[in-house]
């Protein structure tokens, strides 16, 4: 999947092919922008919170996370701004070959679910139960999770709490 930041068109990830579908996300100078326009530091903010937090688009496109969910992703914020949460995250389905959010199993991911209903509704969700299968190594790891999203502007904050 080819990733565009909605701002400025820049590429942040240009797929594998040029008929990949296109997503969208903010590019580090735009997001370096946006923090220094507005003059809040959101990750000092998301730091203060005691769970992995991301806040993402309505595609579940990355833009900002804590010091925890950069640690569940094992990579820095610079590798995963832009990119989609199950790819961030090694979902064992972001990396078949339709990718993250368009595979047949995709409709039943707890993450990416919860983060369209707030987006469609408006509505908070509070600890649903989901569950991030992921490859570490040599064997597949099931992570279970209590997901609750909060949705603001544009954006929602999603809080992934290891159960």
């Amino acid at each position: 999947m080819k990733t565009v930041c909605s701002f400025c068109d820049t590429v942040i990830n240009p797929g594998t092919s040029s008929g990949d579908p296109v997503s969208h996300g903010v590019c580090s100078v735009c997001y370096d922008r946006i923090l220094n326009e507005f003059g809040f530091n959101v990750k000092h903010f998301l730091d203060q919170l005691d769970v992995p937090v991301f806040i993402v688009d309505s595609d579940v496109n990355i833009l900002a996370a804590n010091t925890l969910a950069l640690e569940l992703a094992g990579q820095p914020m610079e590798k995963i701004r832009g990119n989609l949460c199950g790819e961030a995250l090694k979902c064992i389905n972001a990396v078949r070959p339709k990718g993250c959010g368009k595979t047949e199993y995709c409709p039943d991911c707890g993450i990416r679910s919860a983060v369209h209903e707030t987006f469609t509704t408006g509505k908070p969700l509070v600890s649903r139960s989901a569950i991030l299968v992921r490859r570490a190594s040599e064997t597949i790891e099931k992570i279970p999770f209590l997901v609750s999203t909060w949705k603001q502007g544009n954006v929602v904050l999603l809080r992934l709490q290891p159960v």
